[in-house]
């Protein structure tokens, strides 16, 4: 194996093809790389956590946690390069990993004391909550464990030796836990600044929180969910005692039915769109609903640490829990088009999100507790793709038209860079959009962070390939080692498979297809295809074989009401065709700091998908456990 550090470019083999001119995961993930480099602080060697762009000088300005967020890209990265290949800026990424590891010491990953970064961990209310506090090193315990999964990606997609980190980690993590019976937890009043923070000198208050809906992201199963998750993944891989005791030990913290139930309702004495307040409904009041409010993009790494603890430890509560939680979920916007409502009832999708319903959509299917793949798909090609910024000519247009806001004065020179803010923030994802706009639009990149991870989840499942055998579970395009996958979708509904070894191949037909109208050819020929469920299976193909799979794909129209109820309950039309969204109409009318989303959609509702040729890279490592 060779070093954490050095090991960024993974190896494979790299060729042109021509493929239909429809959604690239593959194009998505080099965007992806390029935003998250080009939009780091070199002189820090830490990100840009904003990008501001409803000024006519939009800029990118240092925010709050981003030494514990550094990790999430740092995960991001190698994942986009397994997808792509794309060797962009690999001595940058070389160097910010130095940075990250050289941040490991003491068993913990730490946010150090510097006057350069005056910012650090202020977020929202954090310093009315937990106090300005000393000039001291702390570790961000959510941020400990990101660091855990970014050292888990590095070896899996390149087999960097990341094996004493990891377990250097976990076990700093167990250390510092706090003990109650058979559960631990992390405080929210142990440091200053913000919550869930370690200080050098060791916690100042290990009391336990009485609700969810403490510190300034109103979650405290929040900052549990992200250990649980990197423990978990790390006994799955390892079989590491220490992190199956402290993944089990934090489950049964966070599965307690005081986090749980409950729903959120517009505060009358409050006209901020975001000020809520807590009740409980009556239907909700029992915590074994898992009723996930109020936050989904908070609630969703909990649900994902659980179910990866679900699955690698057995528990069928833990998986019946997270089931319960994902469906609540979407019953809070219109899942159809992947909008979900990740503050209700005020309305907003936050990309952080974005992400991990892609992975529990999946990963919830994986574990045979339900067939989510239609939810996966519905997220990819419309808010997730809508969310990722790629237009670069259309965001600066707009930001020409908006009254110049300075930065805040108060800060160091290095606080904000204007330099080319637009072009580095191509292939980023903004923070926080409405269905068919962004007001003030914005980035934090928390939500790169995790959106980018839903681009890989999403590639990673769509194909899947063992000896003499294919799955195609996603109608995305994607190279393959014994088949590549070219999908016409939404123009025509084709899909054709170039075979490239000997194999059998399995189809997933999506749920909106009546599968008696689905028609299988190889080379031109009608050929029979065994059905198993959505699944019709062609054996015995050979290379240089194409099958091509045809249905009809149609448009539909569906309307559907947010916050139905409320003062600002919305209504949206929305015209689907198969599964992409084509064209929405509806909602409050957009202002001029509003920036349009789904701009463009009406070309996808031509009969015949445009060709191009695209470089393919396939890897010769595979990285499922994500």
């Amino acid at each position: 194996m060779t070093s954490p550090v050095l090991s960024v470019l993974p190896s494979g083999q790299s060729c042109e093809v021509e493929i239909p001119d429809t959604l690239d995961l593959a194009d998505r993930a080099a965007l992806a790389i390029r935003g998250m480099l080009n939009t780091l602080d070199p002189s820090l060697m830490t990100m840009y956590g904003l990008a501001q762009f409803n000024t006519r000088t939009p800029f990118l300005r240092h925010w709050s946690a981003d030494i514990p967020l550094d990790p999430k890209l740092a995960e991001s990265l190698p994942l986009m390069r397994l997808m792509c290949g794309s060797d962009y800026a690999a001595k940058l990424e070389q160097d910010y990993r130095a940075e990250l590891v050289s941040r490991i010491d003491d068993g913990l990953y730490w946010d150090r004391y510097t006057p350069l970064r005056p910012w650090r961990n202020i977020y929202n209310n954090s310093e009315e909550l937990y106090g300005r506090g000393r000039n001291e090193d702390f570790a961000s315990v959510w941020g400990v464990a990101r660091m855990i999964r970014a050292l888990t990606a590095w070896t899996g997609a390149t087999g960097a030796d990341t094996a004493a980190l990891r377990a250097v980690l976990v076990r700093g993590l167990r250390r510092i836990a706090v003990d109650v019976d058979d559960y631990s937890y992390y405080p929210h009043k142990g440091g200053w600044m913000d919550g869930f923070v370690y200080p050098r000198s060791g916690w100042i208050d290990t009391s336990e929180a009485p609700r969810d809906r403490e510190g300034p992201k109103g979650s405290v199963t929040c900052a549990q969910g992200h250990q649980i998750y990197a423990a978990a993944q790390l006994y799955a891989l390892t079989g590491d005692p220490v992190a199956k005791e402290l993944a089990t030990r934090l489950s049964r913290y966070v599965m307690k039915a005081k986090f749980w139930g409950g729903t959120v309702v517009l505060d009358p004495a409050k006209t901020a769109a975001f000020n809520l307040a807590l009740t409980t409904d009556a239907p909700f009041r029992d915590g074994s609903s898992t009723a996930t409010g109020p936050c989904t993009s908070t609630r969703a790494i909990v649900l994902r640490g659980l179910l990866y603890y679900a699955t690698t430890c057995g528990d069928e509560r833990a998986l019946e829990f997270v089931r319960r939680g994902y469906e609540f979920t979407l019953t809070q916007g219109i899942a159809r088009m992947g909008w979900i409502n990740t503050h209700p009832p005020a309305i907003g999708c936050e990309g952080c999100a974005l992400g991990d319903l892609i992975g529990l959509a999946i990963r919830l299917t994986d574990a045979g507790a339900g067939d989510y793949w239609d939810d996966a798909d519905a997220v990819v090609r419309n808010q997730l793709a809508e969310q990722q910024i790629t237009d670069a000519p259309a965001l600066a247009a707009f930001c020409a038209a908006q009254p110049e806001i300075p930065p805040p004065a108060d800060q160091p020179p290095s606080y904000v860079s204007t330099q080319d803010a637009v072009a580095r923030s191509v292939g980023v994802f903004f923070g926080i959009t409405r269905p068919g706009f962004v007001t003030d639009p914005w980035v934090m990149h928390c939500c790169t962070g995790n959106a980018s991870q839903g681009l890989y989840y999403a590639w990673e499942a769509a194909l899947r390939e063992s000896d003499g055998a294919a799955i195609v579970n996603l109608l995305f395009n994607r190279a393959g080692r014994s088949v590549d996958v070219h999908s016409h979708l939404p123009h025509e509904g084709r899909v054709v498979i170039a075979v490239k070894s000997p194999c059998r191949v399995s189809v997933r037909i999506p749920h909106w297809v009546r599968i008696e109208t689905v028609s299988v050819q190889v080379n031109g020929a009608v050929r029979s295809a065994e059905r198993l469920g959505r699944y019709l299976t062609v054996r015995d193909l050979v290379p240089g074989d194409k099958l091509t799979v045809t249905f009809p794909v149609g448009e539909s129209t569906a309307t559907y009401v947010i916050n139905k109820g409320t003062p600002i309950e919305e209504t949206y039309d929305c015209v689907f065709r198969g599964s992409t969204l084509v064209s929405l109409r509806g909602g409050p009318a957009a202002k001029a700091n509003d920036f349009p989303i789904y701009r463009g959609r009406e070309a996808l509702r031509t009969a015949q998908a445009p060709m191009k040729k695209a470089p393919r890279f396939v890897a010769d490592r595979q990285f499922t456990a994500w």
